[in-house]
């Protein structure tokens, strides 16, 4: 994909009310105020309390970015629309992983409050419970920082699994 120079790729995740028109209710701001859309994905399946996850990628040129930005957001706010997070760039500030030996017994809480104080957010963690003592597989949807690199997340993590004897599988 070829993007303009002077323009900058801006992902925004929302949640939308399961409502006939809302997907246009976000739409029309975004493009009222120059973006350019270049694709939208409508998490149906992720429904709670009748909010409906919703990932837009759009472009802004980078001399109205700001202003651009400001105006969409207040529009969304005024259309109900909740703004779950915005990120910048083509660069994705997200990762999957998945952890597995004795996660639950090596204190996977103190794993989170790690990752945290680093301003490393789990968004997501899905795991089938067994006893405490027994193996278990954990997957972790992780949000970094803008001042933090892919490898540095993964080595942080590779940091803490090695220190719990866990092993790391990353994408």
């Amino acid at each position: 994909m070829i993007y303009a120079k002077n323009n900058i790729m801006i992902n925004l995740e929302v949640k939308l009310p399961d409502t006939p028109g809302s997907l246009v209710e976000l739409i029309r701001p975004i493009s009222k105020n120059g973006g350019n859309i270049f694709g939208i994905l409508h998490f149906h399946d992720k429904k709670i309390n009748d909010l409906i996850p919703v990932n837009i990628t759009f472009e802004l040129s980078e001399d109205i970015k700001e202003l651009s930005l400001e105006n969409i957001r207040k529009e969304l706010k005024e259309n109900n629309i909740q703004i779950e997070n915005i990120t910048y760039g083509n660069e994705k500030r997200e990762i999957t992983v998945l952890i597995t030996g004795h996660v639950f017994d090596t204190d996977v809480l103190d794993t989170i409050k790690r990752l945290a104080s680093k301003e490393i957010i789990i968004s997501e963690l899905h795991a089938k419970f067994t006893e405490l003592k027994e193996v278990s597989n954990v997957k972790l949807r992780i949000k970094f920082p803008e001042n933090m690199t892919k490898r540095e997340l993964i080595d942080e993590l590779r940091n803490i699994c090695k220190e719990k004897q866990l092993f790391l599988i990353t994408g």
